[in-house]
């Protein structure tokens, strides 16, 4: 079992290695960088403003590095052969897990460094008190303890980031198109975020349940549980209409012998 998952670690091991050294320096970079132009109140704060773009483009990254070689699995009929060795169920198990435990990576790497690098490397060019009206989200662990605050924001964003990839996972395994499964995560997230911010309201503010909210929880003064919790469900109801859809509608089989 543990042999079978480190042989698929090492498949994807070169672009999963390269894109999270990518994302690290990246990150680490503008975390010193763009703190120059804003006014900061702690050190933490450089970490938020240098890894916004992550918050963007992060269904890219954890799905582009690890979904593509699943695909060309089925293209080749690889997967096909594994069935004399192992049974269906296991191989896909294990191939999930390295993928997930490569996606976590991605995410979670970058933002520890980064995290590490705001407070212990960087100095802040223009800091300040913060004001009697200042709010954040978490005030108190994120002024006290930033480090442990950091930490299990990396944590989170790398399971949401686990999650999104587990969306292009289940595309892999039924359609033929490349670019849908190495895109639509992205594409999903941006419409789901589109969508919601237009139909919230003054009564009903449905973009606090947007997953991007979910994500970067800081980027909305007020939240809620629910915050947390309709944006990844969503997208859980979302990979399950696609799982029914190829296998109850299309009657689209993983295994084509």
């Amino acid at each position: 079992m543990l042999r079978l998952l480190k042989l698929e670690l090492g498949k994807i091991f070169k672009p999963v290695i390269t894109t999270t050294a990518i994302l690290t320096v990246l990150t680490c970079i503008l975390t010193c960088v763009l703190q120059r132009d804003y006014t900061v109140y702690f050190h933490i704060d450089a970490w938020e403003i240098g890894t916004e773009y992550i918050a963007l483009l992060f269904p890219l990254f954890v799905t582009i590095p690890v979904c593509w070689q699943l695909y060309y699995e089925r293209r080749d009929r690889f997967i096909v052969y594994t069935l004399s060795r192992i049974s269906r169920q296991k191989y896909l198990s294990i191939k999930w897990a390295a993928c997930a435990l490569s996606g976590f990576c991605i995410l979670f790497i970058p933002y520890v460094m980064s995290l590490l690098c705001a407070l212990y490397v960087v100095t802040p060019a223009n800091v300040l008190p913060p004001h009697d009206k200042y709010s954040h989200f978490l005030l108190t662990l994120y002024v006290q303890f930033p480090l442990i605050y950091g930490l299990l924001l990396s944590a989170w964003k790398a399971l949401l980031g686990v999650l999104t990839m587990t969306f292009g996972f289940v595309l892999a395994l039924f359609s033929r198109n490349i670019f849908v499964i190495l895109t639509a995560p992205f594409v999903y997230v941006i419409l789901e975020n589109f969508i919601l911010a237009s139909l919230s309201s003054a009564s009903l503010d449905l973009a606090t349940y947007r997953f991007v909210t979910a994500f970067e929880p800081t980027c909305r003064v007020y939240i809620n549980l629910g915050s947390f919790i309709v944006g990844p469900v969503l997208m859980c109801l979302v990979i399950g209409a696609i799982i029914l859809y190829y296998t109850k509608v299309k009657r689209q089989a993983i295994y084509t012998i």
